[in-house]
């Protein structure tokens, strides 16, 4: 939660939502609509700003996410460069146990005139292999360095590239609640039909980027509920021995993402419970 409030999207998205409330504000005062109307042109401009902010939350801890997975993902390729290397060490100890058996060898035979030469061969031969060995590790972590930055830059335009189709989505939906706006207005469109448009619409953009939501029904036993789907509001006396450890009201719907079949929940339930 933190990171998010670093996010410039973040703040350009609430003074967005600041900006248009207040403007619908000013607009339901001086379009002198009746009763009914003004009631409903009232909860649209209370809701629509709120709608943006949310969506606007819920994208950029998507992104969170993914950099956390991208983490996830450079921690892997450390690990398996480090096999890599332990892999190396196996064959440097294996070199040096083959020059040990050589040296035994040479110590067994008996002493001649090429004794001297052999020794010159084992002592010029143990300095090349090691170097041979050095080399091919150098030149594996110049290997190593190339990819870790192909990877950065990989992850750095996934990243960026996601941003921006969400932020498109978002634009998206604020042109059609423009558009609905000016109807209503105008008179060529109702208020409720428009708004249930807008909710829509604002459901399908979620659904895109994999969030789901579940409804949490009244009367529910707390422990039935999914740990991490609600957040209790207030917590009040049962008025009978029934209604004890239930949920007495439910007043926003919880939000989550699947993974490997399990929900995360990115976005709780508000509920009213029953003291148990």
């Amino acid at each position: 939660m933190v990171k998010l409030l670093t996010r410039r999207e973040l703040w350009i998205a609430l003074i967005l939502s600041l900006c248009l409330w207040g403007v619908l504000a000013l607009v339901g005062q001086k379009l002198g609509l009746n009763d009914d109307k003004l009631r409903a042109f009232t909860q649209f401009s209370r809701i629509f700003p709120g709608l943006i902010i949310g969506l606007t939350v819920m994208t950029l801890a998507f992104a969170a996410i993914e950099d956390d997975d991208d983490k996830n993902t450079v921690g892997e390729i450390e690990t398996f460069l480090k096999n890599g290397l332990a892999g190396t060490d196996d064959k440097q100890r294996q070199i040096l146990e083959e020059l040990a058996a050589l040296r035994r060898e040479i110590r067994s035979q008996p002493a001649s005139s090429m004794a001297p030469a052999s020794s010159v061969d084992v002592k010029t031969s143990e300095p090349a292999k090691l170097g041979e060995l050095s080399g091919a590790l150098s030149e594996a972590m110049k290997q190593i360095t190339s990819r870790d930055g192909q990877i950065d830059l990989l992850t750095k335009n996934v990243n960026q590239s996601n941003i921006q189709r969400n932020l498109v989505r978002l634009t998206q939906s604020l042109e059609i609640s423009l558009s609905l706006q000016k109807r209503i207005i105008a008179g060529q469109s109702d208020p409720a039909e428009s708004m249930q448009f807008i909710v829509d619409d604002l459901e399908s953009a979620l659904a895109a980027n994999g969030v789901e939501h579940m409804v949490i029904l009244p009367g529910t036993k707390i422990p039935e509920l999914k740990a991490g789907s609600f957040i209790p509001v207030t917590v009040i006396e049962a008025p009978s021995h029934e209604l004890k450890g239930t949920v007495k009201e439910v007043r926003t719907r919880a939000y989550f993402i699947n993974e490997e079949n399990r929900p995360r929940f990115i976005s709780p339930a508000k509920v009213v419970l029953y003291k148990a």
